[in-house]
């Protein structure tokens, strides 16, 4: 990783949930076109993707491939959310995501203090005005961390919900003044979280990349999957304490072969927090 780098990458769906974080970090638009909208100074990367699961995978996924040298990096999807009771205004962590489509389930890891209070979330490919769970409700987090988690470590991938609307206040009274008067709010939070994290990544380990180099080399990997093989090798040492993979055993005739022998040992491994 070069020192002009990008170490933190934020994705939102709206342009009005941008605005307040573009404006505090100081960021600049890239003159080069792009099929997202894209924001960044030295150390962050703003992505607007757009409203949905397919337009925040393919955002993340083009992203992160765009700066395949940066290991590890801070991933963050912020953006509104329903919620059956929870405040207008009010922010969340999520610490569980479902997706409602594939009933795929993730559990974000949180081994750190952090600004705010925590609550499951679930994905749905619809607005949902039914509000009948104690789940945040949005249309694009589980896909975020879905694809997220194939570059970076779980412990630096979050999402970070603020609480648009609930059975007092539906749909319809969200505007774009409102979503940035509530996204200006939390601010200050949202770069305490980002802080914090930095330091968690700061105390990760730093891997030897030669047997990194060495499966590139016996195999031929697209950029996206050379990311996704150095992110499950880093995953592999934190479980295992550096523990030797023989590769041997994997029986591998490509490169997709070999990253999804590598993704069932990790799942082979406990975990505790």
């Amino acid at each position: 990783m070069t020192d002009s780098a990008p170490s933190v990458f934020i994705f939102l769906a709206l342009a009005c949930e941008a605005k307040p974080l573009i404006q505090a970090c100081g960021l600049k638009k890239p003159p080069e076109k792009q099929p997202f909208a894209m924001y960044r100074n030295a150390e962050t990367v703003l992505v607007i993707s757009g409203v949905g699961k397919i337009a925040m995978a393919a955002a993340v996924g083009f992203t992160l491939a765009q700066f395949a040298q940066v290991t590890q990096p801070v991933m963050l999807n912020l953006g509104i959310a329903g919620h059956c009771n929870q405040s207008i205004g009010s922010c969340f962590l999520a610490d569980k995501l479902i997706d409602t489509d594939t009933l795929r389930r993730f559990y974000p890891q949180i081994p750190f203090d952090q600004p705010f209070q925590t609550l499951p979330l679930k994905t749905v490919s619809k607005p949902d005005t039914h509000y009948a769970d104690d789940y945040l409700c949005d249309m694009e987090a589980a896909a975020f961390y879905e694809i997220a988690v194939k570059f970076s470590s779980a412990e630096l991938i979050h999402s970070v919900k603020l609480v648009s609307d609930n059975q007092g206040s539906g749909l319809a009274h969200i505007n774009e003044a409102a979503v940035m008067a509530w996204m200006q709010a939390q601010v200050a939070s949202v770069e305490k979280l980002i802080s914090v994290l930095m330091g968690l990544r700061l105390s990760l380990p730093v891997f030897d990349n030669q047997q990194y180099e060495q499966l590139l080399g016996q195999f031929h990997f697209s950029v996206t999957n050379a990311v996704r093989l150095q992110a499950l090798l880093n995953q592999w040492r934190l479980l295992s304490t550096d523990a030797p993979l023989d590769f041997a055993q994997a029986h591998a005739k490509s490169a997709r072969e070999l990253l999804i022998w590598l993704e069932t040992q990790i799942e082979k491994k406990p975990f505790y927090l």
